[in-house]
This record gives C-alpha cells, sequence and structure tokens, in this order.
C-alpha cells in the first residue's frame, strides 16, 4: 500500500483518548503524512474543510475522526463549500453510537483497524442527502423517536452506549402524540403497500399524496439511527433514492415491541404489519400540523415543512470490503474480499509453521 497524504479533523476531546493515540501512532508508523487538526467547534471543523478545499491536491484523504454529528458537520462543511465529487472521506468513529460507521462495518472497539480502512479501504462514490437544504449521510428520523433522542441523559448514553436511546424510548411510552401530516413523492417509486393516491402530474411525472397520522419518520440513506435501530434496513448508499419508513398510529402498550421490532430491522410482525409502511424515492415533501422535530445525523431540525431530497454520487467514501450490504454496486468490494480470504488461506501454512517453531516443534 502506498504512503497517503491525510488531513485528519478530530473532536478534541475524544483525540485525547487512548484508542484514538493508539490508531494514530499506527498511522504515523505506516508511514503516512499526517496533518493532524482538532476540533473544538464547527467553526474550527469549517476551517478544516476549507483548508482541504484550498489545497486540494496535497491530500488523498480526509478523516473525521468522531461521533455521527461529527461526520455531519463535515460533510456539510464538504457541500456546503462545493468540495469536488472525487473528495474521499473516511470514518474514525469516537462517538456514542456511531450508527453510520457500524453501517459500514467499520466499529468502535478496534480503532486501528478502522484507521486501516481510512487509508487502505476502497473509494466508493455515495449519495448525500438533505433536508430543507441540510445535509446528512445516514438518516433523518423525526416524531417520537427524535424526542426520545432528544431526552437520553449524557450519563446513560457513557454507561450503555447506543442502548440508552431505547432504553429511553420505551421510558418515554406515556409521551406518545402523533402529528397530523401530508406528504408528497413520485408515484412511480412508491410501495404499493402504502395508502398513497394520484393527485397530480408535476415536471419529473406523476406525484403521489398522503395524509395522515405520523408516529416515527426516518429518511434513510444509509440504514440505522438512534443507537443501531434499523429504521431503513434495505437503503442503499449509492443507489440515487431515499429509503422511507413511517410509523402510523401504535396503541402504547405496543410501542415496546415496535422499538424492538425496528431495532432488528424486522417488517414481519403481523400485529404492526398495518402501521409500518415502507418505501424508496428520490424526493419526498412533508407538511405537519404542527412543528416536527427532526435529528438530521445528530442535528436538530425544527419546521412544518421538509422536502427531503437526495444528491447522488456528491462525495466518495473510504470501506472495507465487508460494507457490501450498503452497496447496491458492490462487485468490487466482494472481489476484494474473495481476494482477502485467499491471502488469509495463502498464508495459513506458514503461520502454523510459525506456532510450531515457537513451540519448539
Amino acid at each position: 500500500m502506498g504512503h497517503k497524504r491525510v488531513l485528519l479533523l478530530a473532536h478534541g476531546k475524544k483525540a485525547e483518548t487512548p484508542e484514538f493515540k493508539e490508531a494514530y501512532a499506527w498511522l504515523e508508523k505506516d508511514g503516512h503524512h499526517i496533518d493532524l487538526m482538532k476540533t473544538a467547534s464547527p467553526e474550527d471543523m469549517s476551517k478544516g474543510v476549507k483548508k482541504l478545499i484550498a489545497h486540494f491536491g496535497d491530500y488523498d484523504i480526509l478523516i473525521a475522526a468522531g461521533g455521527d454529528g461529527t461526520i455531519n458537520q463535515v460533510v456539510n462543511e464538504l457541500v456546503d463549500q462545493d468540495a469536488p465529487k472525487d473528495t474521499c472521506l473516511a470514518v474514525l468513529p469516537l462517538g456514542t453510537a456511531n450508527d453510520f460507521a457500524t453501517s459500514l462495518t467499520i466499529h468502535d472497539d478496534n480503532l486501528v483497524q478502522a484507521m486501516q480502512t481510512a487509508v487502505q479501504g476502497i473509494s466508493k462514490p455515495v449519495d448525500v442527502a438533505s433536508a430543507n437544504g441540510k445535509s446528512f449521510l445516514n438518516m433523518a428520523t423525526g416524531g417520537f423517536g427524535t424526542e426520545a433522542a432528544k431526552q437520553t441523559d449524557s450519563d446513560l448514553k457513557d454507561k450503555v452506549g447506543g442502548a440508552a436511546y431505547l432504553i429511553t424510548g420505551v421510558t418515554k411510552v406515556n409521551e406518545l402524540a402523533s402529528k397530523h401530516a401530508k406528504a408528497r413523492a413520485p408515484s412511480t417509486t412508491h410501495d404499493s403497500s402504502t395508502q398513497w393516491q394520484e393527485q397530480e402530474q408535476g415536471e419529473k411525472g406523476d406525484v403521489d399524496s398522503w395524509e395522515g397520522d405520523l408516529l416515527v419518520l426516518a429518511v434513510g440513506n444509509a440504514q440505522q439511527a438512534g443507537g443501531g435501530m434499523k429504521m431503513c434496513p434495505e437503503a442503499k448508499i449509492d443507489d440515487g433514492l431515499l429509503d422511507i419508513t413511517y410509523v402510523q398510529n401504535v396503541p402504547p402498550e405496543k410501542v415496546p415491541e415496535l422499538l424492538q421490532t425496528l431495532a432488528m430491522g424486522g417488517r414481519d410482525n403481523d400485529d404492526l404489519a398495518e402501521s409500518i409502511k415502507t418505501m424508496r424515492v428520490p424526493w419526498l415533501e412533508v407538511e405537519c400540523s404542527e412543528d416536527l422535530s427532526i435529528n438530521c445525523d445528530g442535528e436538530p431540525l425544527n419546521d412544518k415543512k421538509y422536502k427531503f431530497e437526495i444528491h447522488k454520487h456528491r462525495i466518495c467514501l473510504m470501506v472495507p470490503p465487508t460494507a457490501n450490504d450498503l452497496f447496491q454496486d458492490s462487485k468490487d468490494l466482494e472481489d476484494k474480499q474473495r481476494q482477502k480470504e485467499k491471502e488469509l488461506e495463502a498464508q495459513a501454512p506458514a503461520k502454523a509453521v510459525e506456532m510450531l517453531e515457537n513451540l519448539g516443534m
């Protein structure tokens, strides 16, 4: 592997942990040129991205080291500053839930391996989604789940990680409240299980509408949010489409079952089949009778009207071969994984001999 020129933007506090320092030491030892910027504010993040764009040819990879919120800040800066589409972003998970990194099979319990993926992985073009012009790479969620996330205690997150969101959701059952909503989306891609009705013909073809009570809304570019809840389990990050999951009225006593079903990515619960709806569209408009709180990868939005859009292949992302489930075009990842397996098989006899020698045999 060739040595890479890396701009590493690291969340200030997280950059002081032993795990980060170990991963950084590996990057140095592997011979890569590193420009480390520790960030303490969105302004610092903006400065880092401006530096990347101003000296675009001087860096091969931009590594965002932090949680889902840090990644979101970096992506928004890249889009807002009109970064080239071949800008290569890598993720080093240092947050609480790390939902996006987990979807990519980049795990926070082995940061050295995550750093290896950042410089040795496969560069893939990926989509970027937006909500009212605010970019997000992973998922926008609204309704009951978002309210629970806002109320999740930081100490609980530190103790049990992403499970804190699920625990808080169960304890907030009595605060359930649906919002009356109207929605519009292209008719050619809506799921036949939804109760949408053709309403008009627009510039991009037929547009369908739906009206009813909304309990939970998830607009996914990727698959999971809220500490491991598989809200959009079939989403692909390179297909030019948004995966939508929305939940209509559910009795309070069924909410724990609903949360468990969503967490597992299941859609085959007969008791909830009429409540959980899905579709896949390039854009979606939602209008509520009152303000709807939306969480875009950690950034809160609050409005009555939203337009969600997808921007196909907006940036590139460094991913491991095991991330094939998140990509529509995954042949190169599968080929790389098979190559890696063959290399491990070829190394097995030599490793066996080495073990025997170490044992004095």
